[in-house]
């Protein structure tokens, strides 16, 4: 038997003396049937208002209004203090591509029919890949902050007395929440 033979009768269904693997389908079975079974007795709730669309909705309303300013404020990991924090617009991934990072291609399958085939996209300047792990935003005076350090992101200035809780609100701060918030609905 040559070796191409021996390849496509190791990968064939039905080869003489060819094991069929099929414990992983037998899995995919078994799993399947306890998905069922679950799904009958304890169906997803059918629910009027979602809580988590509603966060959503208002975080990509809060995010996209220009007049609103986050403070990010930067830490090294295992520490409690940040090391300093900027005004920023919003905070964006270095990853963010204004285009699909990936194309449908047609090509040829293994039975020689057409298939599609997903490959990675160029970004819009033409490089592959990610830009690593980072954020950045844009200051009130445009000046650019990347960075890859641990950060918080919150809507009006912060204080740090200790490591173990935030303290965050007081009455002017409180009105000026509730009048950005009242804004953006």
């Amino acid at each position: 038997m040559t070796a191409v033979s021996l390849i496509f009768c190791l990968n064939a269904t039905g080869c003489e003396g060819a094991p069929e693997n099929t414990t992983a389908k037998d899995e995919q079975s078994r799993t399947e049937r306890n998905q069922r079974n679950l799904f009958e007795k304890q169906p997803p709730p059918s629910i009027s208002w979602s809580l988590e669309r509603d966060n959503l909705i208002k975080r990509f309303k809060l995010q996209n209004d220009r007049t609103i300013l986050f403070y990010m404020y930067l830490f090294i990991e295992g520490q409690s203090k940040p090391i300093g924090y900027y005004q920023v617009n919003k905070v964006s991934s270095v990853d963010s591509q204004l285009t699909n990072p990936a194309q449908l291609v047609r090509g040829m399958g293994d039975s020689s029919a057409s298939m599609d085939f997903v490959l990675p996209s160029p970004a819009e300047d033409g490089s592959y890949g990610t830009n690593g792990q980072g954020v950045f935003g844009f200051t009130p005076e445009d000046v650019y902050i990347e960075h890859n350090l641990k950060y918080i992101v919150s809507t009006i200035p912060l204080n740090f007395p200790d490591a173990t809780r935030l303290v965050i609100v007081n009455a002017s701060t409180e009105a000026q929440l509730k009048a950005m918030m009242e804004k953006i609905k």
